[in-house]
């Protein structure tokens, strides 16, 4: 399957989501059902209530229920305390996120939005020691080799810094320019794989005459990743919400 990019085209942004994140696993109304389920899906857990609940039938045992009761409720609580602890930290990391002020390019011009309300098909500009807000197709940068570099450590571990290179189509095209690019970019439905990156852009006129240029993973910025070593950079946002590799 594949899925159709138009750049800066605001009449199919709405076919796809919002680039809004959240990796919480609860909410106010099924933490408590939730949470339960997942403690008592482990058999060690499962094994201590039967026993206190056999120990609730007196012909069975003469101990008091309490004596078992008591600490599997303590070991029930502190872990739930810390699940809900643990899912309120994710909570403000994906508040954060969503929320950071990015560039995007609106009617000709740059304008200040949040990470959260980037739409397919935008133009996303970003400055030097900054984190990509989303997978991105690269059509811009500061250098005039058309490189730019970027750090993937959060991705895949690695601390060399990667370059990235702008398509051919997009060569020689100027800041006014960049803003003003109209075209579609033929690219597969988001997947796993993030060394691989089969796809096409083309731009219309009066930028390029509609050649068809392929692109690779080495035209794309993705989520998570730090621009280093150059000024500016800009590209069109082609997944949003989740990074290319979790689809």
């Amino acid at each position: 399957m594949k899925r159709f990019v138009y750049i800066n085209d605001e009449s199919y942004q709405n076919d796809y989501c919002d680039n809004q994140i959240s990796n919480t696993k609860y909410t106010l109304w099924n933490f408590l059902p939730k949470n339960l389920w997942e403690q008592f899906r482990r058999f060690m857990n499962q094994y201590f209530l039967l026993i206190a609940c056999l120990q609730l039938w007196s012909l069975i045992t003469p101990v008091n229920p309490a004596s078992t009761w008591g600490p599997l409720i303590v070991i029930f609580a502190v872990s739930a305390t810390k699940e809900a602890w643990d899912d309120y930290n994710r909570y403000i990391s994906d508040k954060q996120a969503n929320e950071k002020k990015v560039w995007i390019v609106k009617n000709g011009a740059r304008k200040h939005i949040q990470a959260q309300d980037i739409r397919v098909g935008n133009i996303v500009w970003i400055r030097e020691n900054e984190e990509v807000p989303c997978d991105l197709v690269l059509t811009g940068t500061s250098e005039p080799q058309g490189i730019c570099h970027v750090e993937t450590a959060a991705l895949d571990g690695e601390i060399d810094l990667k370059t990235r290179v702008i398509p051919t189509t997009c060569v020689g095209l100027d800041s006014e320019q960049l803003h003003k690019i109209k075209g579609v970019i033929e690219c597969p439905i988001p997947d796993k794989d993030i060394r691989r990156f089969d796809a096409n852009i083309r731009l219309f006129p009066p930028f390029i005459d509609n050649d068809i240029c392929p692109l690779t993973i080495n035209n794309t910025l993705l989520q998570s990743c730090y621009l280093r070593n150059t000024e500016w950079a800009c590209g069109v946002a082609v997944y949003t919400a989740m990074r290319l590799s979790w689809g």
